[in-house]
């Protein structure tokens, strides 16, 4: 149970970002050649695997907040290795200044203040401003994005609808839905083993989101529906009767 830096700001020693993709290839390297006279292993897999191709930016710590991101990131696509970057959605403006990455994340952790707060417990007073105009953000970056969530039974696990509502903002190309994982008992985490939700707990979040998601985008329509002025027979008004149903589906 190791701590990890946190802050709401970087305030660490720094690492060039060439040295440090220049060190994991090293590093990665290094792991595969013990693989080599292993039976079983074919020896175009084992020299294929010698040059990474994917680079997952996630797990610990919040990898934006390394000032050198953009190097590093642009540095990893010019060896033709794709990024993966999950970000905690605290960030916004870091957010906005990332140049493209391969698949981009955002942990949608909670659908409300109260179970962000609970959940995260976050180090920013504006922490759920910070988080909506992190999901705003997302939508912006024009890119294949992410919403991953993280269900804890007892606390998330029954928002579905919220969640839903969520989904406009950023209008994420996937949604990944995953329980916990129980970590072992810490001074700073009530969590244990019930918190973690079964594999049918999860599918059954997901039909409810998708559900909800049905259920908004039909309000939707029959609000539209009843701003549409009245008058003709329906087939002499293309501009406002379509233009406001394409309004509230954009």
């Amino acid at each position: 149970h190791h701590t990890n830096p946190v802050g709401r700001e970087w305030r660490w020693q720094m690492d060039d970002p060439l040295e440090l993709v220049a060190s994991a290839i090293f590093e990665h390297r290094g792991m595969i050649k013990q693989m080599k006279g292993v039976p079983g292993v074919m020896p175009a897999r084992f020299q294929e695997g010698m040059d990474p191709r994917h680079c997952a930016l996630s797990l610990v710590g919040e990898p934006i907040m390394y000032p050198e991101i953009g190097k590093f990131v642009n540095a990893l696509h010019e060896r033709r290795i794709s990024t993966f970057l999950v970000t905690n959605a605290q960030f916004p403006d870091a957010i906005t200044a990332l140049p493209g990455i391969t698949q981009l994340y955002v942990s949608v952790d909670a659908a409300t203040p109260e179970t962000l707060k609970a959940i995260d417990r976050p180090l920013f007073g504006d922490f759920w401003d910070r988080f909506m105009t992190s999901l705003t953000a997302l939508r912006d970056k024009h890119q294949r994005t992410v919403y991953r969530l993280t269900l804890v039974a007892g606390w998330n696990a029954e928002d579905a609808g919220e969640y839903a509502k969520l989904i406009d903002l950023g209008q994420p190309d996937f949604i990944e839905i995953k329980g916990m994982t129980y970590c072992g008992s810490t001074g700073a985490s009530s969590l244990t083993m019930k918190n973690v939700p079964y594999h049918d707990d999860v599918k059954k979040f997901g039909e409810s989101l998708c559900a909800a998601r049905i259920a908004l985008q039909a309000g939707g329509r029959e609000d539209s529906g009843a701003r549409a002025p009245a008058g003709g027979d329906g087939d002499d008004d293309g501009s406002d009767g379509g233009g406001g149903g394409g309004g509230a589906a954009s």
